[in-house]
């Protein structure tokens, strides 16, 4: 029996409620643009274009800290923010403006304004120092290591889950882990992997992008050796899978995507469950295809997420001033509440509201007990309501649920 791409069985109705054309890549970024790039009281950060929405709303805080501090931020793939910060080539660790050439889209920095808004800029000719490397994916999953003298500290951020997409209008809820395999690794294997058979239809990344890292990892395909067309981005997927509306494509398209930007296009883009290798059933990343709840990733069923990773250099253990601007919002062990409710509303799972962990890239599972607890006040921003006892202080909160985190009684804190 071939891998079923399909819906398996009753099993997981309640976890996931029934959960040639060829589309130039998208090219956002083609004037030079008439904007310099701040140079005082500013974060350079390069790395995975999947988050750069999540940054968009990172920047207002930063803006509001004495002093005040911007994000000009470059999208260059997970494995290459890594190596801004990993590599001993001084010419690896600058970001530049890169202008369109040939079939070569341009890639300008971007400047995250603190009204929330972002604008392309242009950096000095010979380029800038990256403060942060920014990355869906560990360190070790790019294959490098930190040279010899030389500090480099992760500040782990919000739980970043990753996820197949299908056109709105394809008739697809779900793929297996194996049908991918076919699909990504194999090329559609001659009809095993129906109706993903059109290599020209599969949106996918390279293997400098986290997103295909993490994933290539789920289905078992290195991500080096994937079919398919690289986008370019997170945007070039989303903005080219967009353009397909007849349903013959549709039915034939699939790509990759961060929960943060698949989120924002559910009326464009359906997010498949996925069902792991030993699962009898496929699951979303929520509890429904309508919730944003992540129910599954956070209590491990479904499968495909890690933490977004901030690197920096550090000297005896401190990052520079620019870089703290950024990172040590993620160090603390309570979350400013605006910035828990900004990962919240940008549809990643801070991991105080998370069940399970893990230290290595899809790595194995393993229960959270300790440390301060949010999962009331991540219900309540991404469902509008949550059945915990709200509380002023640790004295309204029952044995059961003793600490008073975030305005809910809680259990750890």
């Amino acid at each position: 029996m071939r891998p079923s791409a399909l819906w398996r069985g009753p099993t997981c109705a309640l976890a996931v409620l029934l959960a040639t054309l060829t589309v130039p890549a998208a090219h956002a970024q083609t004037n030079v643009p008439t904007l310099s790039c701040p140079s005082t009281n500013v974060v350079y950060v390069a790395g995975s274009s999947a988050v750069r929405s999540f940054l968009t709303v990172v920047a207002p805080l930063l803006a509001q800290d004495t002093p005040a501090y911007s994000i000009v931020y470059q999208a260059q793939g997970s494995c290459t923010g890594v190596t801004a910060i990993y590599s001993t080539d001084p010419a690896k660790r600058v970001m530049k403006d890169i202008p369109a050439a040939g079939t070569r889209a341009a890639n300008y920095a971007i400047l995250l304004a603190a009204d929330g808004t972002a604008r392309e800029c242009s950096l000095p000719a010979e380029g800038v120092l990256v403060d942060v490397g920014v990355s869906d994916v560990f360190a070790s999953t790019c294959g490098v290591e930190a040279p010899a003298g030389v500090q480099i500290a992760d500040y782990e951020g919000p739980i970043q889950p990753m996820t197949f997409v299908v056109p709105v209008n394809s008739t697809q809820k779900s793929i297996s882990a194996e049908a991918a395999y076919m699909a990504f690794g194999m090329g559609g294997n001659q009809g095993k992997a129906a109706p993903w058979l059109d290599s020209s239809l599969f949106f996918v990344r390279n293997a400098s992008s986290g997103t295909q890292q993490m994933i290539a990892r789920a289905i078992g395909v290195p991500a080096d050796k994937w079919w398919g067309v690289d986008r370019g981005g997170s945007d070039g997927v989303r903005k080219n899978m967009k353009l397909l509306l007849d349903a013959q494509s549709s039915e034939k398209a699939i790509g990759i995507l961060s929960t943060d930007v698949a989120d924002e296009e559910r009326s464009n883009l359906r997010i498949l469950a996925f069902q792991a290798r030993g699962q009898s059933c496929g699951f979303l990343p929520d509890s429904t295809p309508f919730a944003k709840d992540k129910a599954n990733v956070r209590d491990g069923h479904y499968p495909i997420w890690g933490p977004v990773h901030f690197y920096t250099r550090v000297e005896n253990g401190l990052p520079s001033a620019a870089a703290g601007a950024l990172v040590s919002r993620f160090a603390a062990p309570q979350l400013e509440q605006g910035l828990l409710e900004s990962i919240i509303n940008k549809h990643l799972v801070p991991r105080c509201a998370m069940k399970v962990k893990r230290t290595t890239e899809m790595g194995p599972l393993s229960p959270v007990t300790s440390g301060l607890r949010c999962g009331c006040f991540f219900d309540k921003v991404a469902n509008g309501a949550t059945s915990c006892q709200p509380c002023a202080g640790p004295g309204d909160c029952p044995s059961s649920a003793p600490s008073c985190n975030y305005g809910y009684c809680e259990q750890g804190g």
